[in-house]
């Protein structure tokens, strides 16, 4: 493959028209589509990385390609997953690594229990990352143990059991999904839907839909993101009454998968719909699991303004919107990253480095492991502006990319 044809091929993936990349890398769309068709090549290195940067790719190596003997970004940096890994891949039909337990099951008040644990470390911990891993992978085969004996009983605990279990998925969807492991986290999001089949749990099933559509969001699958969250909130709808969480949380990826599949007028559509669902919603009834709320529809803009190559107005979202440090860890996070990467896209490194700072604040693991903090460190690394010299050095050595 020519290296014109996966710059179109990322182009048309993340959704994105010749004339918003050409803006973005600041050539005109003629030279863009020259270099699409192979009849111009790059005149400047700089240009290059504008086109990793703009188009996600993991390295220059990976647009031109060949080898890479320099230092891509990494996922999972240092960060333990493969007990949780293996947890997730040795599905009863399989047992290839043998991580079911042998001792006692716990009962269902305990795993609940830490469960329950489990979420809370996630949502407003500030070593979420390495807590849930360490934690994580024992609750998962726990909860499938425990919901095999019950299938094996036939008693009354397999619908519980299996709730249970779904709700471990989520957890480990969330994890694998902020370290860059999309693949996994589109097969954990997809075992809950086998799950929930034969059972009568509507909203627990929507929110599994949600889980699903936003593992294609992350994929690149746009435009089957979009359908499935549609398809999702459409059976809820049939429901005797409407949950505004669920609704409005599908609406968010639905409407970020309609930029991302080109088409921006259903995604302003989907987005005004999740506005009113948010503003329908009590403050107490922000559902921080699912990432529903009016900070979430926020955020949910900020990303779509990106994809669609409107940075300034994705920055204005950042500095309309309603944060505070009583936000909860994991929005306080994803607002600031947003953020950064709005203003390193800007070129505005002190902005960037600044939103990194109270990432850094909020959860310095988020810094570490959480894959857009990982790039956006090395974009402005390689800006190298000598006046953020000092703070850049200090995320880069605690994101261990120094």
């Amino acid at each position: 493959m020519t290296v014109g044809e996966r710059i179109e091929l990322r182009r048309r993936r993340m959704g994105l028209s010749r004339r918003v990349v050409a803006q973005l890398i600041g050539r005109s769309e003629e030279w863009l589509r020259q270099v699409e068709q192979g009849h111009t090549r790059f005149d400047s290195i700089q240009i290059a990385y504008r086109l990793v940067e703009v188009l996600r790719f993991d390295n220059l190596m990976e647009l031109i390609g060949g080898s890479f003997s320099g230092h891509p970004v990494e996922r999972n940096v240092s960060l333990p997953l493969v007990p949780l890994n293996r947890a997730v891949m040795d599905h009863p039909s399989a047992r290839a690594f043998v991580t079911e337990a042998e001792h006692s099951m716990p009962s269902l008040a305990t795993l609940r229990s830490s469960i329950d644990e489990c979420w809370a470390l996630w949502l407003d911990s500030s070593h979420r990352y390495t807590e849930l891993a360490a934690r994580l992978p024992g609750v998962l085969i726990a909860a499938r143990s425990i919901r095999s004996a019950a299938q094996a009983a036939s008693n009354g605990s397999v619908e519980e059991a299996g709730q249970l279990l779904v709700d471990a998925y989520h957890l480990a969807r969330l994890l694998l999904t902020h370290v860059g492991d999309y693949d996994l986290a589109w097969l954990v999001a997809d075992r809950p839907i086998g799950i929930l089949a034969r059972t009568r749990q509507p909203l627990l099933a929507a929110a599994s839909s949600w889980h699903v559509a936003s593992a294609l969001l992350s994929l690149g699958y746009y435009a089957e993101s979009r359908d499935y969250a549609l398809a999702a909130s459409y059976r809820l709808a049939c429901e005797p009454s409407v949950n505004h969480r669920l609704c409005g949380a599908l609406n968010l990826v639905a409407a970020e998968g309609a930029a991302g599949a080109g088409d921006p007028g259903r995604s302003q559509e989907l987005m005004a719909s999740a506005a009113r669902f948010a503003d329908a919603l009590a403050p107490s009834a922000v559902d921080h699991r699912m990432g529903f709320g009016g900070l979430a529809v926020v955020i949910t803009a900020m990303n779509i303004a990106l994809r669609l190559g409107r940075i300034d107005h994705a920055i204005k979202l950042a500095a309309d919107a309603d944060i505070t440090d009583n936000s909860c860890v994991d929005l306080r996070v994803r607002y600031y990253l947003t953020t950064a990467y709005a203003y390193s896209l800007r070129r505005e490194d002190f902005a960037a480095v600044f939103a990194l700072q109270r990432v850094e604040q909020a959860c310095s693991e988020d810094i570490r492991y959480d894959w857009t903090a990982r790039q956006t460190l090395q974009k402005l690394a390689r800006n190298n502006h000598h006046l953020i010299k000092r703070d850049l050095a200090q995320l880069l050595t605690v994101a261990g990319l120094a």
